[in-house]
């Protein structure tokens, strides 16, 4: 071999080794993570929260044979029950949730949202059809918390506005019952609730005696083997309490074990923390310290506020605010003010505050000021109405 024809190997083999070493991810064999599990389940849980559902009819049957859906369509009433092609689709205002499936199907696409938006599309493809639409989509899903129709359009134009206007609009929407509602996040996924429904999926647990409920499940204290917190997003270390029991079984979707994960996001959490015992194994006490001095908070007024943030509406307190915004001082307030005046309205505008005071975790101010008035609290509601 000659000494030119070893340089180049050698400069081959060097590149290769450089290669692998910069891209030694791409080589390593992808492995589930080890709570891969739980976080499904966690997404299942948010979707069962917020699935829908045509009374006996669930979102489950989109995705069935075109023979079965033929069984299906059978048992209902509908505009367009006997169509057979997108052009004799007929939209007007006795069209509902059957039409929209059949105009799926029609379009050869799943109807992929839930039962509370389907007022808004059915909504939207009425305004659509007023300026000539082809009917032609292909796309109806929720993606990012938000509505995603594709329809046959140019970017600028009636329709492609028309569209716009409403995937904007399906932000303020909740994907369970249609009532105003807001983009939530919590458990690693994006979604859009009401209050109602977003307090039903974060879940509430309680201190009884001689232990705790979480969702009306019973577990006692002088069971629990250790406990610590984990990060099972990764996010934050501290947005799960990892518990283990001596005997007691806890039932998760798909297996069970002796572990039970508590999310930070669960109603009553701050309280919980400050009732368990003191001598569990591998618990960081320190972090708990935390939830030691509860303050009132200015937005709903419970007293739930563990360093600046409030447990209840899960607005950060206005320290919080200023740091991280760096409010300068002129400004501070009047920017005081006006922020809680929002965030105040955008509490409000969920109705009642019933889901709160029955669940005995946070007493109320007595004292607590409202800042907007009954003018502008309806103002505000017909904004994301209009």
């Amino acid at each position: 071999m000659s000494i030119v024809t070893t340089i180049i190997l050698g400069l081959c083999i060097t590149f290769i080794i450089i290669y692998i070493t910069i891209n030694i991810d791409k080589f390593k064999p992808k492995k589930r993570s080890e709570h891969q599990d739980l976080i499904d389940s966690i997404h299942a849980k948010i979707a069962k929260a917020n699935g829908a559902s045509m009374k006996q009819y669930s979102l489950e049957n989109l995705s069935i044979e075109n023979t079965k859906k033929q069984d299906f369509y059978a048992k209902v009433e509908f505009v367009n029950k006997n169509c057979t092609n997108l052009e004799d689709f007929i939209i007007n205002d006795e069209i509902n949730e059957f039409d929209l499936l059949k105009l799926a199907d029609l379009n050869g696409i799943d109807l992929q949202i839930r039962s509370g938006w389907f007022p808004l599309v059915i909504e939207l493809i009425k305004k659509l059809n007023a300026y000539g639409w082809n009917k032609k989509v292909t796309c109806i899903k929720e993606k990012y918390a938000g509505l995603r129709f594709h329809a046959e359009c140019v970017y600028g134009d009636t329709i492609s506005n028309i569209v716009e206007k409403y995937e904007n609009k399906s932000q303020n929407v909740c994907e369970t019952c249609g009532e105003p509602g807001e983009i939530r996040s919590n458990s690693g996924w994006d979604y859009v609730a009401c209050r109602k429904h977003y307090l039903e999926n974060r879940g509430k647990i309680t201190i009884v005696e001689r232990g705790f409920n979480l969702n009306d499940n019973f577990f006692p204290w002088k069971d629990i083997k250790n406990a610590n917190f984990e990060d099972l997003m990764g996010r934050d270390k501290y947005n799960f309490l990892n518990i283990q029991f001596n005997n007691q079984i806890v039932r998760h979707a798909g297996w069970e074990d002796r572990k039970l994960y508590i999310s930070k996001y669960v109603m009553g959490f701050g309280n919980f923390l400050n009732h368990l015992p003191k001598s569990i194994n591998n618990l960081d006490y320190s972090y708990i310290e935390n939830f030691k001095n509860l303050e009132y908070c200015k937005i709903c007024g419970y007293q739930a506020v563990y360093f600046d943030e409030c447990e209840c509406c899960e607005n950060e307190t206005w320290n919080s605010y200023i740091k991280t915004w760096r409010v300068k001082n002129e400004e501070m307030e009047e920017k005081k003010l006006s922020h809680h005046h929002y965030k105040q309205l955008k509490w409000a505008m969920h109705k009642d505050d019933v889901f709160e005071s029955t669940q005995n975790n946070y007493p109320k101010n007595p004292n607590h000021k409202i800042l907007y008035t009954e003018k502008e609290l309806k103002e505000h509601l017909e904004s994301f109405e209009s």
